[in-house]
């Protein structure tokens, strides 16, 4: 667990010209949006997809890519650690740090929150079990399945709003009737004025 640290420490010391957030700002993120909070995106799971948390795209952008890797690798690490991965069978930093860059390749577009409920869902085994070990395939094909159904709640979310929409369309709609009536009025209006 220390070699861990070490290693995501000296990894995230990495700088770019490009970054536009310091690592204060960075650390700040990190802790905001930390595994502890997992249980709150599964609760209120459109507001992880329509809410206002960042992409791993904007925090690479501007924090730097390696600061979304160290997100992913935390949350990677809490999923090992809540499965009972015992020490010795726990995937390597190495291991942990490619699912990490191919989580952020494939999903760049995620919100934070988004890939929060996706690590809650996976720890109440909402896409099946992993004994003794994470396996890195399950968790990217998990990923998918997380996919399809955050798509399914954006549906639903734009489903709400057109009949939202169509609502207030129909309390400010007038019949043919009404219509010929404003009509005829408007034009005797201007033939009066």
């Amino acid at each position: 667990m220390q070699r861990e640290r070490r290693e995501i420490k000296k990894s995230s010391t990495k700088s770019c010209l490009t970054i536009l957030k310091s690592k204060e700002d960075a650390r700040e993120l990190l802790e905001r949006f930390n595994p502890s909070i997992q249980m709150q995106c599964y609760s209120y799971p459109e507001r992880c997809v329509n809410g206002k948390a960042p992409t791993l795209a904007e925090v690479s952008r501007d924090y730097g890519e390696q600061v979304s890797i160290d997100w992913l690798i935390i949350e990677l690490n809490d999923y090992q650690n809540f499965v009972g991965v015992k020490e010795e069978n726990k995937a390597t930093i190495g291991v942990v740090r490619e699912m990490s860059k191919m989580i952020l390749s494939r999903y760049y577009f995620l919100k934070l929150s988004e890939l929060m409920l996706f690590f809650q869902r996976l720890k109440y085994g909402d896409y099946g079990e992993m004994y003794g070990c994470i396996d890195a395939v399950r968790i990217m094909r998990a990923l998918r399945t997380f996919f399809d159904e955050r798509n399914q709640i954006i549906e639903k979310i734009e489903q709400r709003e057109r009949e939202r929409k169509m609502e207030e369309d129909r309390k400010n709609a007038v019949s043919y009737e009404e219509y010929t009536e404003i009509k005829k009025r408007k034009n005797n209006h201007k033939v009066a004025g």
